[in-house]
């Protein structure tokens, strides 16, 4: 399979992981530690037991232990800000905004990494700005909830880190890393919040743990493939830009399952105009 299919089945399956993440964090009195608690450590299972079925390969964690210890911060921290939004956040809402991670991504692959830039890369970078915008008015002022600056904060995380993910990547397996690109932040987040694994009784109720495992599964696929996907010839800024095209399906997605309709027309438009962004930026 090319970089560019990987790529797209990574899509399809990110914009169903923000559907189950949406359906698993609605209540506001959810503990969002222990979710990201048990959904890094849930991940970094079920990616581990693919790796080892294919070779597990150990990454160079001595050697490059300040990128191990970035990528643990970020993910770490990206993902219980993800949480946290998704408390207050609806999913279609939540994917425009996280759109913005694209931008960070391209930021330090051009700094550091040494990619190319050109005209056409900063039309897509504002149609991008402009989708998040959009999506952001209220009465024809731009105003961010409490809920948006957690998704704006957890997309700079992610989009740092996938970019760190790329340097990483260059010396070591992608399934290898991959499970550990979910099993470090996992135990940093229990190392900070131990307290968070009395929670994990929740996980006990059929209903919850079902959607947590559909989850960590469509999520675990989406990693997976990206990885895999970078190390068969896509570019860290191609991939950041393609992956943001899963907007339009989570809120076409979002509006069929979980009815959110509010604004409809606008999320359209700020999806395509974010989706058409990011293509360019491919």
């Amino acid at each position: 399979m090319t970089w560019f299919l990987l790529s797209i089945t990574s899509v399809a399956a990110i914009a169903i992981a923000n559907l189950f993440q949406r359906i698993l964090m609605k209540d506001e009195a959810s503990n969002v530690v222990a979710y990201s608690l048990v959904f890094q450590l849930m991940s970094a299972s079920l990616i581990g037991l693919f790796a080892f079925t294919q070779g597990f390969i150990m990454p160079p964690i001595q050697e490059l232990w300040l990128n191990f210890g970035l990528m643990t911060i970020l993910y770490a921290s990206g993902t219980i800000l993800l949480f946290k939004a998704l408390q207050t956040t609806e999913a279609s809402k939540a994917a425009i905004l996280r759109s913005s991670s694209a931008l960070w991504t391209i930021v330090v692959a051009l700094v550091f990494l040494g990619e190319s830039f050109n005209l056409v890369k900063v039309i897509g970078i504002g149609l991008i700005l402009g989708g998040i915008i959009l999506v952001s008015l209220r009465k024809e002022a731009i105003r961010f909830k409490k809920g948006d600056l957690y998704l704006l904060g957890s997309a700079f995380c992610i989009g740092v880190a996938f970019a760190n993910d790329t340097f990483i990547l260059r010396q070591s397996d992608a399934l290898s890393y991959a499970s550990l690109a979910f099993l470090l932040p996992g135990l940093l987040i229990l190392a900070m919040k131990p307290k968070a694994i009395k929670d994990i009784k929740l996980f006990l109720k059929p209903h919850v743990l079902l959607r947590m495992a559909i989850l960590v599964i469509f999520y675990s696929t989406s990693a997976i493939t990206v990885y895999l996907a970078y190390q068969q010839g896509g570019a860290a800024s191609q991939l950041a830009a393609i992956a943001q095209s899963a907007v339009i399906l989570t809120v076409i997605l979002a509006a069929i399952f979980l009815r959110e309709r509010s604004h409809l027309s606008r999320k359209f438009i700020a999806a395509a105009i974010a989706t058409i962004g990011v293509l360019l930026i491919r």
